[in-house]
C-alpha cells in the first residue's frame, strides 16, 4: 500500500523553496542593471544613513564603554561614526557582487597604482597656501605617515571605495558614459560628505573654511572615478589613493593648527581640481580604446 507524503515533509520543502525563490530574487535585484531613479534612490539612502550616524556622532552625548578586566575602552561617538560608512559599505558587499568582483581584481596596470599613491600626497601641496613654514620631515615623521596609512586600509577609505566605486559607479556605468557616470557619482560623493562636515563643525573648524570642502570633495570624487576607471573595475588603486590621500591630510593638518587655516584649504583644492581634470581626460580617452563601457558593469 502507498503511503502518502510525511505531513512534516512538503512544509520542508515548501518552506526550502520560497528561501531559494527569495535569494533568487536578491540576486536578481542585485545583478539587474540599473537607470538613473534607481542610482538617485540609492544615493540619497546611503547619505541619509552616514549623514543620522555622524550627525549623532558628532553632537549626540558621548558615552565610554569600557571592560576593566580587558584594559578596553571605546566611546560611543566613535562607533557612530565608524558604523556611518561601515554600515553602508557592509549591504553593498552582501548584496551587490560588483563589490567582490572589484575587490577580487587585482590586474590594474602598475602605472595606475604608480600614479594613485602619488595623487595621494596632494594634500601636502597645501603648503602653498600656508603662512607656516613646512615641517622638516624625519624618520619619525615617515613612520607616523606609514602608521596612519596602514590602518586606514582597513577603514573608511577601504568602505567608502565599496560603496561609491566598487557599487555605486559600477551600476551606474551601466546606463551612462565613463564622464557622465564619473560626475553623477562625483555629485553623491560631495553630499555624503556632508556627514564629515558636520563632524568637523562639532570640532570648531570655522564655516568660511568649511565652505571650500564641497569644492574638495567633488574633484577629490572626480579624481577617484578617474583612477577607477582607468583601473578596469580593480578596487586597490583607488583604496591606496584614499588611504594615501587621509594619511597626508592628517600629517598636514594636523601641524601648526593648520585645520582652521583658509590658506592651506583654497590650495588644495586648486592643486585637486587641476588633478581631477588631468586623470578625467586620461579615464576619458582610455575608455574609447578599451572594452565597451557596459561591461564594467558585469561581474
Amino acid at each position: 500500500m502507498n503511503k502518502g507524503p510525511h505531513p512534516l515533509v512538503e512544509p520542508a520543502q515548501e518552506q526550502r523553496s520560497l528561501t531559494e525563490e527569495c535569494a533568487l530574487r536578491v540576486w536578481d535585484r542585485s545583478t539587474r542593471a540599473w537607470n538613473r531613479p534607481t542610482a538617485v534612490f540609492f544615493a540619497l539612502s546611503v547619505c541619509l544613513v552616514y549623514w543620522t550616524f555622524s550627525v549623532a556622532g558628532s553632537f549626540g552625548r558621548d558615552f565610554t564603554i569600557s571592560i576593566p578586566s580587558v584594559h578596553f575602552a571605546i566611546d560611543t561617538r566613535f562607533i557612530l561614526l565608524m558604523a556611518a560608512s561601515f554600515l553602508p559599505a557592509l549591504y553593498c558587499f552582501s548584496v551587490y557582487p560588483e563589490c567582490s568582483a572589484s575587490l577580487n581584481k587585482l590586474s590594474a596596470n602598475w602605472k595606475v597604482y604608480f600614479a594613485a599613491i602619488a595623487a595621494g600626497f596632494i594634500p601636502l601641496l597645501s603648503y602653498f597656501g600656508s603662512r607656516d613654514p613646512p615641517f622638516q620631515w624625519g624618520r619619525s615623521d615617515a613612520m607616523h605617515l606609514a602608521r596612519v596609512f596602514a590602518i586606514n586600509l582597513f577603514l573608511s577609505p577601504l568602505w567608502e571605495e565599496i560603496i561609491w566605486r566598487g557599487c555605486f559607479l559600477r551600476k551606474v556605468r551601466s546606463f551612462s558614459s565613463v564622464s557622465s557616470g564619473i560626475v553623477l557619482m562625483s555629485v553623491g560623493w560631495t553630499i555624503w560628505h556632508g556627514g564629515y562636515i558636520a563632524f568637523l563643525l562639532s570640532g570648531g573648524i570655522p564655516i568660511k573654511v568649511l565652505s571650500v570642502l564641497p569644492f574638495t570633495y567633488f574633484f577629490s570624487g572626480i579624481l577617484f572615478g578617474s583612477v577607477f576607471e582607468m583601473s578596469r573595475g580593480s578596487l586597490w588603486p583607488c583604496v591606496l589613493l584614499h588611504s594615501a590621500f587621509n594619511a597626508t591630510t592628517a600629517i598636514y593638518y594636523s601641524a601648526f593648527n593648520r585645520a582652521s587655516e583658509l590658506g592651506s584649504y583654497v590650495s588644495e583644492l586648486v592643486f585637486m581640481a587641476v588633478a581631477a581634470a588631468i586623470f578625467f581626460l586620461i579615464a576619458v580617452r582610455s575608455s574609447r580604446s578599451a572594452r565597451p563601457a557596459s561591461a564594467l558593469s558585469a561581474v
